[in-house]
């Protein structure tokens, strides 16, 4: 095959086939953060040799699909490394060897890729069953930034930074989790091992085996993205607070001492390099400063240690090899007790990525989030490559979902509307429109069919162009608690009603969704896609991006973007900040600095609110529109689910390469069935001179990146040459 030197490859068993889910969540992942993959099975690795592989962008060593690795491939990997490859090695890549009789064996004492990683880790000789520990991951909050984390999706760590901060009147309660051994347990203020009953020397563990090398499989993250959600104020009667009882399955985890040996490293401060809007696109009112993109979101305060954080759980737990030995790369995220998580390390001319977690395990589970942020990362950081932007002429934005659950949300919708909250164009309105809430006959629903104040009200959105759509299940709650994979028969005809009744208001089928509680049946989803809608709510991947459903360890409904909610730590929703005493300065320092995340990094993040909650606290509200508007709009913009589920659709068929001219130089070349319009390239001006001999587009200055604009047309191309000041990352 021929080299691209844009692109990476993606390493792969011979017997395994490219479409196979765990390789596509690579694939799919590539591509939602700007850049191209190939497919590149062992024997043609092999074959290829050290200059061929040396033609690529990179290479990416995947988890999960690839736990078996010979001696000779292993020694293939270290010489494309040692002579300048740039090498992503994750989890428990190459894990196993074969011995003299072909079967599948832990080398001793070690992985053989502990050189590349920078330290030693896949210690089962030494460590046996507590070889893999299930714990916190940490960073520093900058570089979470960097890692596609956004502000609400990670608390200050450890426990203690996050009660010195609620003393200085931050809020961020956690949730009430029950286990049989919480009882007994010493609290250590992590909520989901305080649940399994972890004292403060202890530490969870998941035993590895032949068949399951990190054994990642014994802890199912999925379940996360099926809890119950908060049942919200709005409900006819509901007044008094209500209990937050979680529920976790550890699977086949089980306590241990805690590690003495494990790497210990120091974390640092993450940058990004700054962008602005296109010079032709800066409101022209703007102020000069204003118009610069930020170059991180760097929320407020100085820069501290966070650890991923979950919607109703605090502190996620996450499989990750014990390390041992000292680690000399630049360390991104560590596990308090098991070790090195990731960091950069160079190795001869090349440089390895290291990143200690089952990523292709993660996002067929419903959390993408940390195979993206980390190959964004190398993509971006390492690579120093070019990307496409996944934002609409490359202009980011926020997300807004506004569910509409029952009629007790009619008077504070119109009251939002009446203060001018809607005026912004482009949120997602999701209404229940049938005439039950709770239960079967307690009338407190919308009632959407013999309602004309919610039909005009509708009409209203849809005229000022908000995407109107379902809020699943005629009856909200009744559908949203009692929906599941094998009642299909019972509640799809509760899908059909509520979407008939929508339509029937608006004029037209509705091309977005959300589910009552976050309830997503899987045959619910495939129902939807068959309709023609194009985007839903999702409570999985929660933090990430719009993207494609990857649950159950496959893709379903490859026609369906779903949008993931971000949640601001615990809580998401105005009646849970009021509930659970957030202070409102905290909440709309929150949305401030998501707008900011989202501009620095070039994204959407998903955010949803009810109306009740909403019109309580209207000054924040008020707060959030102007701080967002005040950026202008060539640095943001508000999209519903269905604007970017359909740009990520047309985005998708986007055909592009890189073919070398010479040494220095390479030409770009893009097509599309249609049209390039709204796609925009960002190359490094470290790394590129500004493009030339550029055919169906406009090279716009964007701080520290060129912006290469395409036009309405079916193909374009352009040349850039390497700056000569380029040292490499």
């Amino acid at each position: 095959m021929a080299a691209d030197p844009g692109q990476l490859m993606l390493l792969i068993p011979d017997a395994l086939s490219p479409s196979d889910p765990g390789v596509t969540a690579w694939l799919d992942a590539t591509s939602e953060v700007g850049a191209r993959t190939a497919v590149v099975t062992d024997s043609q690795f092999l074959s290829m040799g050290t200059a061929g592989a040396l033609g690529y962008a990179g290479l990416v060593l995947p988890d999960s699909i690839h736990a078996i690795g010979t001696d000779e491939l292993v020694a293939a990997v270290r010489a494309y490394t040692q002579a300048g490859g740039k090498t992503f090695l994750t989890f428990d890549f190459a894990a196993l060897t074969l011995n003299g009789d072909g079967v599948p064996v832990f080398p001793i004492p070690k992985s053989r890729l502990s050189d590349l990683a920078g330290v030693d880790y896949i210690l089962y000789d030494k460590y046996l069953d507590k070889t893999t520990g299930l714990g916190p991951v940490t960073a520093m909050r900058s570089t979470l930034r960097e890692l596609l984390v956004p502000p609400g999706k990670s608390a200050a760590y450890p426990p203690d930074a996050q009660a010195a901060r609620s003393s200085a009147g931050v809020s961020e309660a956690t949730p009430s989790l029950q286990g049989k051994a919480r009882a007994a347990a010493s609290d250590r203020g992590i909520p989901l091992l305080d649940a399994a009953g972890v004292a403060e020397h202890e530490s969870l563990y998941l035993a590895p085996s032949v068949s399951d090398p990190g054994g990642a499989r014994g802890f199912d993250p999925q379940q996360f993205q099926m809890l119950p959600s908060y049942s919200q104020r709005e409900r006819a009667g509901a007044s008094a607070k209500p209990a937050r009882t979680v529920k976790i399955r550890y699977g086949r985890a089980f306590k241990g001492a805690a590690p003495t040996r494990s790497t210990r490293v120091a974390l640092t401060s993450s940058t990004s390099r700054p962008l602005v809007a296109a010079d032709d696109e800066i409101d022209k009112g703007a102020d000069a400063q204003d118009a610069l993109w930020p170059k991180a979101a760097t929320d407020t305060g100085p820069d501290e240690r966070h650890a991923y954080s979950g919607y109703l759980l605090g502190y996620l737990i996450y499989p990750t090899y014990q390390t041992e030995g000292d680690y000399l790369g630049t360390t991104l995220a560590t596990s308090p007790d098991f070790g090195l998580v990731a960091g950069v390390n160079h190795y001869g001319a090349g440089q390895v990525m290291f990143v200690n977690l089952p990523l292709t395990y993660l996002k067929g589970r419903t959390d993408a989030l940390p195979m993206h942020g980390f190959l964004g990362y190398f993509v971006k950081n390492v690579l120093d490559g070019i990307r496409l932007s996944a934002m609409p002429k490359a202009v980011p934005g926020i997300t807004f979902n506004w569910h509409l659950d029952s009629k007790a949300a009619q008077a504070p919708m119109l009251a939002l509307e009446k203060a001018g909250i809607f005026k912004n164009a482009g949120t997602s309105m999701h209404m229940t429109a049938g005439p039950d809430t709770i239960t079967i006959g307690d009338g407190a629903g919308f009632d959407l069919d013999h309602n004309p104040t919610a039909r005009a009200f509708l009409q209203r959105m849809v005229a000022l162009g908000h995407s109107v759509g379902s809020h699943g299940g005629w009856i909200h709650d009744y559908y949203g608690n009692n929906a599941n994979e094998t009642n299909e028969t019972q509640f799809l005809p509760y899908l059909v009603e509520n979407r008939r009744a929508v339509a029937n208001a608006i004029g037209r089928p509705s091309r977005d969704y959300s589910a009552p509680q976050g309830n997503n049946p899987t045959w619910a989803m495939t129902w939807l896609e068959s309709q023609g809608v194009v985007g839903a709510y999702f409570g999985g991947h929660t933090g990430l991006g719009v993207t494609r459903q990857y649950r159950d360890g496959a893709l379903l409904n490859p026609r369906l973007w779903v949008s993931p909610v971000t949640p601001f730590g615990n809580y998401a929703t105005f009646e849970e900040f009021q509930d659970f005493n957030v202070p409102k300065t905290d909440v709309l320092g929150w949305y401030q600095a998501l707008i900011d995340f989202d501009i620095a990094q070039n994204t959407a993040r998903m955010v949803y609110a009810h109306p009740p909650g909403a019109a309580d606290w209207m000054d924040v509200m008020k707060g959030l529109i102007a701080y967002a508007n005040s950026k202008g709009k060539a640095k943001f913009k508000w999209y519903s689910i269905e604007r970017l589920a359909d740009f990520m659709d047309k985005r998708n068929q986007v055909v592009w390469s890189e073919a070398r001219l010479d040494a220095q130089t390479s030409r770009i070349t893009a097509a599309h069935p249609t049209s390039l319009d709204e796609m925009v390239w960002i190359l490094p001006k470290d790394r590129y001179l500004k493009p030339t001999n550029v055919s169906g587009a406009a090279v716009a200055n964007g701080g520290a990146y060129w912006l290469v604009k395409a036009k309405a047309v079916g193909a374009m191309n352009f040349k850039v040459k390497i700056n000569p000041a380029y040292s490499g990352s």
